[in-house]
């Protein structure tokens, strides 16, 4: 019998005090280059296999936030955090993790703090300068519904984001 393992991603809400979200865009080198998504990445199953704990969340997705927008955010990261799952078919798990409002601008990439607003026009754009896979998809949702928790400090967001979540959610069924 084979083992299918999971691929687990954790990416991170980090707001403005606009309540805007922080998305960067994929470098060249990378998968689906060209399109923005949340900071984060994959957890190695290297790492999955030797973790002794719930903290090895914290570490993975400080250091991805750190590789990829050069902020230092570990301190922000709760050691057991709440997470926001989205699973595909594929096994492919993304958590989504707020970070909460950060005052630093990133200084690695090229990055954007976005309203729902412009987050429903990057969900349509071409690929190669689209929110990665898509509106509907794994990062459109999980990105609506970072804005739509309590801790987005703009509450027209939230209401915003939480209504196009629904209607998403509705079409899944």
């Amino acid at each position: 019998m084979t083992t299918v393992r999971p691929t687990i991603g954790v990416f991170a809400g980090i707001f403005n005090h606009k309540g805007e979200i922080l998305v960067k865009r994929r470098e060249q080198d990378e998968s689906l280059p060209g399109d923005w998504d949340l900071p984060g990445g994959a957890v190695e199953a290297e790492i999955c296999e030797k973790a002794s704990s719930e903290i090895i969340i914290r570490h993975e997705l400080a250091r991805e936030i750190f590789e990829e927008t050069g902020l230092e955010i570990s301190n922000k990261i709760q050691i057991m955090p709440a997470m926001y799952p989205v699973v595909l078919p594929s096994k492919d798990w993304a958590f989504g993790i707020i970070i909460g409002v950060v005052d630093d601008d990133p200084s690695i990439g090229e990055y954007e703090f976005i309203s729902p607003q412009k987050l429903e026009e990057l969900a349509v754009r071409p690929i190669g300068n689209r929110l990665v896979s898509g509106s509907g998809k794994r990062m459109h949702r999980l990105t609506l519904r970072m804005f739509a928790s309590r801790d987005c400090p703009n509450q027209e967001f939230r209401e915003l984001a939480a209504k196009r979540l629904h209607e998403i959610q509705q079409e899944m069924k």
